[in-house]
C-alpha cells in the first residue's frame, strides 16, 4: 500500500508539473512576447523621426538622433506593457510582469532537494531593456534587414554561423546567428562622441550632428528580444549595462517532486538548478503603407492629401522639386507653369479629389487606401490651401490592365508654393520623399482590399506587384510602415 501511495505522489507531482510549472513559463512566455511585438513596431515605425533644431523651428534630419528617439520609444513601449497606470515612475499595485520572480535556496546534494522558496519585493519580472545603440548582434534592440527563409524549426543557433543571410555574408554571431536576419554592420554616430539618453532622461534640446545613416536596406527591419536566462549572470542583475538584459530563468516547482534527474557534474545545464530559460523575439520589417488617415491638428500629424498624383510622375521629381500648375476649374494638376484644357494629357500629373468644402473629408477618404478606384477630379479654390493639407501622404495611383485605375500607394509629397510665381495661389513646387510614416498609416488592412468580387485575381496580383514595387514596377517612393514578420 505504502508503495501504491509513493507512486501515486510521484505522479501527482509530475500532473502538477505539467499544469503549473509548464503552465506559467507558457503565460510568461505569451506575455514577453506581447512586449517584444509592440516594442519591435515601436522602433520601427519611430526610424525617421526627425529633430526640431531650437534656433529655427524647422525640423531636420539626424540619424544618430533618430536611432535613439526609436530605441528609447520601444524601451518606454515595454515598459507601460508591464505597468498599470502607464507611469513607471509611481509603482505598480496590481504587479503586471513578464511572469513571476521565485528565488529557491541551494538546497542538498545535486537533486536540490529541500530548498526553501521566498519571493523578493518585487514578485514579477520587470524588463529593463538595453538600448544597444552600437547595434551588437546579442543586443535587446537589433536594426538589420530580414527576408523570409522556409527553413524548417528553430531560425536561430550557432548552426547558421557560416550560413549567408539576405544573400550576404552572415554578421550574427554564436547562439545569435539568425537564417532571417542580418544585423547592420553600420550605426549612426554622433560627431561629439555623444551616448543616447538614458530612457528616463530628459531628451536634449539640441541634439550633436551625426554620421550615418538608417535609410538603408541594412536598416529595414528591427528585432527585440526579451529573455529569462541564466546567460548574463556575470552582469549585475544580469544586466549588461547599454546593451542587453535578461529576467531570472523560472524555476522548478513541482517538477522536483518527480524522477527527474539530478545535476550532471559534465554538464552545463540541469533544469533542477538552472529552471526554465524563456525567451521572445520579435521582427518587424517596413512595407509600402496599403492605408492611412486623415491629416490631426491636436497632436498634429500628417495624413491623406486632398490630390492625388500619377505612379509616373513621382520618380521625375528631383530633390529641388518641380514646378505645376493647379488649374482650380478642373481641379487638375499639370507639369510645368500652365494648365489649361489645351495642355496635353501627359502633362497632367494629378488631380484633386476633394474641395475641402465638406469637413468629413469624404473626397480624401475615398482614395485612403489602396484599391479604391481613382475619383473623379474636383474644382479647388487655391486660396484655401494652407500649409496643413498642402503636406502630406500622397495617394499615388495607376493604370491597371483591366483599365481601370487604382490607387496603388502613398508618397510623402509637398504641394509648396512657387516662390518664383508668388502671386498666383495655384502655382506649386512639388517635392517628395521616402520615409517610414511614425503615426497615421499601416500596411496591414483588417477588412482586406477594396475590391469588388468581380475583381479578377490577376488585376489584384498586379495592384500588390505596384504596390511592393515588385518585377520591374514604378519605384514611387512610397509611405512605409511596420508590419511583424516573425
Amino acid at each position: 500500500m505504502l508503495i501504491q501511495v509513493v507512486f501515486i505522489v510521484f505522479a501527482i507531482f509530475g500532473v502538477l508539473s505539467l499544469v503549473i510549472d509548464i503552465g506559467y513559463t507558457r503565460v510568461t512566455r505569451a506575455q514577453m512576447q506581447q512586449a517584444a511585438d509592440v516594442a519591435a513596431l515601436e522602433g520601427l515605425r519611430n526610424r525617421d523621426v526627425g529633430v526640431i533644431n531650437p534656433a529655427t523651428g524647422v525640423g531636420a534630419a539626424n540619424a544618430f538622433a533618430s536611432d535613439c528617439l526609436r530605441r528609447i520609444a520601444a524601451h518606454r513601449s515595454v515598459d507601460w506593457v508591464f505597468d498599470d497606470d502607464f507611469d513607471p515612475t509611481n509603482g505598480d499595485p496590481y504587479q503586471f510582469g513578464a511572469g513571476p520572480r521565485v528565488e529557491l535556496s541551494e538546497g542538498a546534494t545535486n537533486l536540490h532537494a529541500l530548498q526553501t522558496i521566498s519571493v523578493p519585493e518585487v514578485p514579477v519580472y520587470k524588463p529593463d531593456l538595453q538600448l544597444n545603440q552600437l547595434n551588437d548582434v546579442h543586443g535587446d534592440m537589433v536594426s538589420g534587414r530580414f527576408c523570409y527563409t522556409v527553413e524548417p524549426g528553430t531560425l536561430e543557433g550557432a548552426d547558421y554561423a557560416e550560413t549567408l543571410v539576405c544573400e550576404e555574408p552572415q554578421r550574427g554571431s554564436g547562439a545569435y546567428s539568425r537564417v532571417d536576419f542580418n544585423p547592420s554592420p553600420t550605426t549612426p554616430i554622433s560627431t561629439a562622441s555623444a551616448e543616447c539618453p538614458l530612457p528616463d532622461e530628459e531628451l536634449p534640446t539640441t541634439w550633436p550632428a551625426s554620421a550615418g545613416s538608417l535609410a538603408t536596406v541594412n536598416d529595414s527591419a528591427f528585432l527585440v528580444r526579451l529573455r529569462r536566462s541564466n546567460e548574463l549572470r556575470e552582469f549585475g542583475d544580469q544586466v549588461e549595462s547599454g546593451v542587453a538584459s535578461s529576467g531570472p530563468a523560472l524555476p522548478l516547482l513541482f517538477g522536483k517532486g518527480t524522477t527527474i534527474n539530478g545535476d550532471d557534474p559534465g554538464s552545463d545545464y540541469s533544469i533542477r538548478r538552472d529552471g526554465f530559460t524563456v525567451r521572445a523575439t520579435a521582427i518587424s520589417d517596413i512595407r509600402p503603407a496599403m492605408h492611412v488617415g486623415l491629416p490631426q491638428t491636436n497632436p498634429a500629424r500628417l495624413g491623406v492629401t486632398p490630390y492625388v498624383v500619377a505612379d509616373s510622375f513621382v520618380p521625375t521629381v528631383p530633390a529641388a522639386g518641380v514646378q505645376i500648375t493647379i488649374n482650380p476649374a478642373t481641379g487638375l494638376m499639370c507639369r510645368g507653369l500652365t494648365c489649361t484644357p489645351a495642355t496635353p494629357p501627359a502633362m497632367v500629373v494629378g488631380r484633386f479629389v476633394d474641395n475641402l468644402v465638406n469637413p468629413a473629408r469624404a473626397g480624401s477618404l475615398a482614395v485612403s487606401t489602396v484599391g479604391r478606384t481613382l475619383p473623379a477630379a474636383v474644382p479647388i479654390a487655391c486660396a484655401i490651401l494652407t500649409p496643413a493639407v498642402r503636406v502630406g501622404y500622397g495617394p499615388v495611383y495607376s493604370p491597371m490592365g483591366s483599365g481601370a485605375t487604382r490607387i496603388i500607394g502613398f508618397t510623402r509629397i509637398s504641394l509648396n508654393p512657387d516662390p518664383a510665381r508668388p502671386a498666383n495661389p495655384c502655382a506649386a513646387v512639388v517635392l517628395r520623399a521616402s520615409l517610414v510614416a511614425p503615426t497615421n498609416a499601416t500596411a496591414v488592412l483588417a477588412n482586406g482590399l477594396p475590391l469588388a468580387t468581380t475583381v479578377q485575381p490577376a488585376e489584384v496580383r498586379e495592384l500588390l506587384t505596384k504596390n511592393l514595387r515588385r518585377n520591374g514596377a514604378i519605384d514611387y517612393s512610397p509611405v512605409l510602415a511596420p508590419v511583424l514578420v516573425r
